[in-house]
């Protein structure tokens, strides 16, 4: 057996340093991009929601998050991109558009010119007169509206502004 002198000591052992340490380096910074807290990856179920989790021959609606807020008197479009939309769209997964096959989200195209996906882009108004009843059944309607085709390649989420002229509330 052959001693190993202090110096090939030294240069295996900074050879496997080397081996070893660049590469974990590397991937470590290459995983620690600069990534912000408002960048992800689509979830499982963000998935499920883009590509369906029933197969077409189940006719079976997709699940559509969906909120409801009723006013007398609905506030301007303008104010509801301001005080809610505008802070949305500073998640990535909210301001992007879903990329299915990768599992992820692509930057709009939509707006280009005017730094990409506006507010106001957002917003749909729709005018009813009528009562509850009317304001219900119209929510009901658009509730299931599909927001990913034919919209512009903008993001897959909207605020409706349903103005009521009639007895019945409005909503957003």
């Amino acid at each position: 057996m052959t001693d190993i002198s202090e110096e090939q000591t030294n240069v295996l052992c900074g050879t496997l340093v080397a081996f070893f340490a660049i590469p974990a380096a590397l991937l470590l910074i290459s995983r620690s991009r600069s990534r912000t807290k408002t960048e992800r990856r689509l979830s499982f179920t963000s998935v499920g929601l883009g590509l369906g989790t029933f197969p077409p021959t189940a006719n079976v609606k997709e699940p559509i998050i969906n909120a409801a807020v009723y006013f007398d008197d609905c506030p301007a479009a303008e104010d509801v991109a301001e005080m809610v939309i505008k802070p949305l769209l500073a998640y990535e997964r909210l301001s992007h558009v879903p990329d299915l096959e990768n599992h992820t989200c692509r930057p709009s195209s939509h707006g280009d010119g005017r730094g990409g996906v506006q507010p106001m882009d957002l917003i749909r108004e729709l005018s009813i007169n009528g009562d509850d009843d009317l304001t219900h059944r119209t929510i009901v309607k658009h509730c299931q509206d599909t927001l990913g085709a034919g919209r512009d390649d903008l993001p897959w989420w909207e605020v409706l502004i349903l103005r009521n002229s009639g007895s019945g509330s409005s909503a957003c």
